[in-house]
This record gives structure tokens, C-alpha cells and sequence, in this order.
């Protein structure tokens, strides 16, 4: 490997060391704006982040699904922060274990990948991917894991029937339903909402990670109808509009703009995130503002 690389993988160790081991506070900053930023990195830069792991040449498609998946982690560390400022000890309990258990399929899922498509001669995974990616996500799930053991009081979890909370479930049925069928039926789904251009493994794993992460956003939606502040709930609300919000400018841009998705396929792919989006905005702008209780 290149000097380069060492650096990079021995940053992300430095990092965890002087973050996981303090409080959970630290850590918690320390994983939201990890977070954020790689996330960021995805969507402005997809290209430099994907090149220098993979083996091939990065097409127009890589990028737009790197994009999506770096407006996906921008999602989650926004939901991520609010939720971690939240008084209630059974929202930090459930921050903390989704995260923990969303960190282990994660990297499951990458790990089956980067095994999968290693015969591959575009589209397959380099060293870099392990010591950058799969380094990332283990110290990741090994970071949540140390502080979810500390936990002592998990609170306790309530069920209400509001409109917020209404809301709240049809974003999980819905995202749940869809991510799966994305995750499970990679290329089958491609077929259909992105027809121009045929998945290879790069394609399958970018869109199956950022699958990944939408589901335990997706997760995180249904344990927010039992949250009994609010502000809580709205939390959760917040990083769901943070994604789509992201998704849509990314197929608007893409339809109208570059014209590099067919009209057809874009419109599909919009309304598959413009409904949620409008069901989240409902929730977040319409649901009561003042403390049950």
C-alpha cells in the first residue's frame, strides 16, 4: 500500500482511540460528525472516495448511487445528533442499540460483498476497501458497542396512536417494504428504476450499504412512536427529511438538469422519495410542538 493509505487507516484508529474510550458524549461527536463528513464526502466527491477503493473505471452511475448514500449518512448523523441531546434515557438506550446492531449487519453485508464480487474485473473491491471501509465500519461497531454495554437504564417506551406517530409508521412500512426488496433484489430492482446502465458489484454494494443504513433509519421511525416527548419524535422525523430532501435534489438534477436519467425512471424514482418526504414534513411541521404529560 501507499503512504497514503497507511495514514488514512492509521487516522480512523487514532480517531476511535481518543473518542470511544472517553464519554459518551465525546464519542457521540465524534461518530455524528465522522458521520456527517464521510457522508458530505459522498455526495460532493464520490468519485475520489470510490476510486481509490475499487478496481475499474467509475462511471456516471457510481457516482449518482454514491451520492445517495452519502445523502443517507448525512440523514442518520443529523438524527444522530438531535436524538443524542434528547433527556430520555430510553432514546439513548435505542440510539445505541440500533446503531450498534445496524454497525454488525452493515458489516456483514460488506464483508459477503467484497468476498462476492472479488472475481470481478470491474466493480470489485481493492485492499483499500479493507483497510479504510471495513476498518471504518468494524471500529464503528465496536465504538456504539462500548457504550452501549455501559447502559444501565433504558428507560421505558410508551404507545400512542397520534397523527405524528401515524406518520411515523407508514415511514417505516414504507421505507422497510422498499429498502428490502433494494437490498435482497439489487439488480432486479436496478432493472426497473434505473434501466440505462447495468449494476455490477460496485453498483450492487454502494446501493445495498446505503440500503442498509436506511433501514435502521427506518428502524428508528417505529421505536419514535413510543418516545414520550414530542421534540423526540420530531427527531426522528428530522434525519428522514434531511435524506429525502438530498435524494430529491440528486433525481431533480439528474431529470433536468444532466438529463442523465430517463425521464420515465426519474419520475418513478421521484415519487419514491417525495412521498415519504411529504409524510415525514407532516410529521415534523404538523404534529403538536408541546410536551406530552
Amino acid at each position: 500500500m501507499e503512504v497514503v493509505a497507511y495514514l488514512r487507516s492509521a487516522a480512523l484508529v487514532l480517531a476511535f482511540v481518543a473518542t470511544a474510550f472517553s464519554s459518551r458524549r465525546v464519542w457521540m461527536l465524534a461518530d455524528q460528525v465522522g458521520l456527517f463528513t464521510f457522508g458530505l464526502g459522498f455526495y460532493l466527491i464520490p468519485g475520489y472516495l470510490l476510486q481509490f477503493q475499487t478496481n475499474g473505471t467509475i462511471d456516471g452511475l457510481h457516482l449518482f448511487i454514491g451520492r445517495f448514500l452519502g445523502g443517507t449518512m448525512m440523514g442518520q448523523a443529523v438524527m444522530s445528533y438531535k436524538l443524542g441531546k434528547s433527556k430520555d434515557p430510553a432514546v439513548i438506550g435505542m440510539l445505541f442499540t440500533l446503531r450498534t446492531a445496524g454497525c454488525m449487519v452493515l458489516l456483514v453485508m460488506m464483508i459477503a460483498n467484497g468476498l462476492l464480487f472479488s472475481g470481478e474485473q470491474q466493480g470489485q473491491w481493492n485492499e483499500q476497501y479493507v483497510w479504510f471501509s471495513l476498518l471504518g465500519a468494524v471500529l464503528w461497531m465496536v465504538g456504539n458497542l462500548i457504550h452501549l454495554i455501559q447502559i444501565r437504564d433504558f428507560g421505558v417506551l410508551t404507545v400512542g396512536c397520534t397523527r405524528m406517530e401515524n406518520h411515523l409508521r407508514l415511514d417505516f412500512f414504507w421505507h422497510f417494504v422498499l429498502i428490502f426488496m433494494h437490498i435482497v433484489f439489487t439488480k432486479e430492482m436496478g432493472s426497473i428504476t434505473m434501466p440505462h446502465k447495468p449494476f455490477d458489484g460496485l453498483h450492487v454494494s454502494v446501493n445495498q450499504t446505503m440500503g442498509v443504513l436506511v433501514l435502521i433509519g427506518s428502524l428508528f421511525s417505529l421505536v419514535a412512536t413510543g418516545f414520550r416527548q414530542p421534540e423526540d419524535k420530531r427527531s426522528a422525523c428530522l434525519g428522514s427529511l434531511v435524506m429525502h430532501g438530498s435524494y430529491v435534489i440528486l433525481l431533480a438534477w439528474a431529470v433536468i438538469i444532466t438529463k442523465s436519467q430517463p425521464v420515465a425512471s426519474g419520475l418513478l424514482n421521484l415519487g419514491t422519495t417525495g412521498l415519504p418526504l411529504i409524510n415525514v414534513l407532516r410529521a415534523y411541521f404538523f404534529a403538536p410542538k408541546t410536551k406530552e404529560g
